[in-house]
């Protein structure tokens, strides 16, 4: 188990809820434990009319601005939405997309977060393109990602992986449960490529708070972390859809 994003979150267990293998209220749960305190937003009744139009999986896809892979044709303003967010759920079959927006209320010692979920029109995927996604090339370009930004981060200076200094395992205040039947490989890389996401991330705060010996190092440092992370949301979020493929019964777990 691990502390997905919740877009991740929401296409493991909504393509759960479209086989009818979970409720409203497990969904909403697990979506959103730890991350969010209140929900708001046409989340159910966006997953309702997909499920009546006969979609039958939920994927996820972790965009940013310059990087919209596995994001459907969509308006402009739509995949700006998106990209800002950082991330999205997608009907891969019949088109369209939710989008969170989580923010912080309440007074001091009384605060909570809310996920404001919002509903958006977008093309269907190609099923042929999805279905060839495959764990090994994923794995692979994760790893040779992990591999240039060790070499960079050694060549220009500074501690190696300052991130992994602050935090060896990266630490999440709740960990997802996943629904029966998941992939095992699938889940596997879901888990590496969402540990690596974090240790970068890491990192990448750590640079901002403070440079790692000089502005120009740590900019470098930077541009290799930033790397590390375009990789790992491509893996996760690759990974995700394989498993949501397989709950869905498109392609063997």
């Amino acid at each position: 188990m691990t502390d997905f994003p919740l877009s991740v979150r929401l296409a493991v267990w909504g393509t759960s809820w479209l086989a009818v293998q979970a409720d409203d209220e497990s969904v909403l749960e697990h979506v959103h434990a730890g991350l969010a305190t209140a929900v708001a937003g046409p989340l159910v009744q966006t997953l309702r009319a997909w499920r009546g139009a006969g979609e039958t999986a939920v994927f996820a896809a972790l965009p940013r601005p310059g990087h919209l892979a596995g994001m459907p044709r969509a308006a402009l303003d739509v995949l700006a939405a998106a990209s800002a967010a950082g991330e999205c759920v997608i009907a891969p079959s019949v088109g369209g997309l939710l989008v969170p927006t989580c923010s912080a209320f309440g007074t001091d010692g009384d605060r909570g977060v809310l996920a404001q979920w919002a509903a958006y029109d977008g093309l269907a995927l190609p099923r042929h393109v999805s279905e060839a996604t495959d764990l090994g090339e994923l794995s692979r370009r994760l790893a040779e990602a992990m591999q240039e930004a060790t070499s960079t981060l050694r060549s220009v200076g500074g501690l190696p992986w300052r991130g992994d200094e602050a935090h060896p395992q990266p630490t999440r205040g709740h960990q997802t449960p996943m629904p029966r039947g998941i992939a095992p490989k699938a889940l596997n890389l879901m888990q590496r490529s969402d540990r690596i996401r974090a240790l970068a991330l890491d990192g990448l705060s750590m640079e901002a708070d403070g440079p790692a010996l000089d502005a120009t190092t740590s900019a470098a440092r930077a541009a290799a972390l930033r790397g590390v992370v375009t990789a790992a949301d491509a893996a996760l979020a690759g990974a995700t859809n394989v498993a949501v493929m397989a709950l869905a019964g498109w392609r063997p777990a």
